[in-house]
């Protein structure tokens, strides 16, 4: 590894780099409450090496080289996918070991204070199983909205969008992360209503049970355990699909994409469904809101100079 090859790391990698590091710092910093903690800086500093040699191979290759499709160039420009899912259970295992009190109750308090009720209760009454079946596949396929404006810009050679892409994904996610870390809290479905009883009290048709145990899976919570609060992420505050679908659907305007008029009315969509599903309290997504907003602040003042690449004359539809 040649220092000087650091030259070719764009600010999407940077970024990751500097995650990386932050999370082996928390690790040695609270090493008493996290078990196996020196695993975390050796495994992450692995990482950050694969990272700066993929890059450094790939942006040393001339202009017409980097558009053929090569190993190397699936890794260069997908390492995020692996990166993001990779932190968010670093995260988990390090929020479970260091993160204190959960802070449920005074969302739940804010949520009252606002709407003079609990806005998931509220819904309740309205249930319906065509309803909790349409907004349970809404919920669900949010994972693949970031991988699939991704994929098209992609698709059509914008690279220098996708680096932008990258970069504010990354940013919303980690952003998101630390959130968790600094207002643990697990949501409404375990803290106003009973966990096991969803599926009975928000039944579905065919696919909602099926659907929420991948949630379930993908956010650590065993099936069937009877503990289940014990083991879950604790991410409700802030919303992350809250922020990263509104940064989809800002980067799809900002890019002139007509998947703009898709995930705007799906945003929509998947807001409602995170309070009908119980997964958030509502002022989990007004906090969700503003840290989109703080993301495309900072990544508007950052690419500032790099505006030209991110608006090519010859756009693709």
């Amino acid at each position: 590894m040649k220092f000087k090859d650091i030259k070719y790391l764009e600010k999407h990698d940077i970024l990751n780099q500097v995650f990386l590091i932050f999370l082996s710092f928390l690790a040695i910093i609270f090493h008493s409450k996290v078990n196996y903690w020196y695993a975390i800086p050796v495994v992450n500093l692995v990482f950050a090496v694969i990272i700066f040699k993929i890059v450094s191979a790939f942006e040393q290759k001339q202009f017409e080289e980097k558009y053929k499709h090569t190993f190397l160039k699936f890794l260069r420009f997908w390492y995020p996918v692996f990166m993001i899912s990779f932190t968010f259970k670093e995260i988990y295992y390090l929020m479970i070991g260091i993160t204190g009190n959960l802070i449920d109750v005074k969302l739940i308090t804010i949520d009252r204070n606002i709407f003079g009720l609990n806005p998931t209760q509220f819904l309740s009454g309205f249930a319906n199983p065509v309803l909790t079946e349409f907004l349970q596949i809404i919920y669900t396929l949010f994972y693949l909205m970031p991988l699939i404006f991704s994929l098209e810009l992609f698709l059509w050679h914008r690279y220098e969008e996708f680096k932008y892409n990258a970069f504010i994904i990354f940013l919303g996610f980690y952003i998101s992360f630390i959130g968790y870390l600094l207002f643990p809290a697990i949501g409404p479905r375990f803290t106003l209503h009973n966990f096991e009883s969803i599926n009975s009290e928000l039944p579905g048709i065919f696919l909602a049970d099926w659907l929420r145990d991948i949630v379930n899976f993908g956010e650590s919570i065993p099936k069937n355990s009877l503990t289940p609060d014990v083991f879950a992420q604790r991410d409700a505050f802030p919303s992350g699909h809250t922020i990263l679908i509104v940064l989809v659907v800002f980067m799809s305007r900002k890019f002139k994409s007509n998947s703009f008029y898709f995930y705007l009315p799906y945003s929509i969509l998947m807001l409602f469904s995170t309070i009908y599903l119980r997964y958030h309290y509502v002022i989990d997504i007004i906090a969700g809101l503003v840290f989109a907003v703080v993301v495309i602040i900072i990544a508007q003042v950052l690419y500032r100079k790099d505006s030209e690449k991110l608006y090519p004359k010859n756009n693709s539809p």
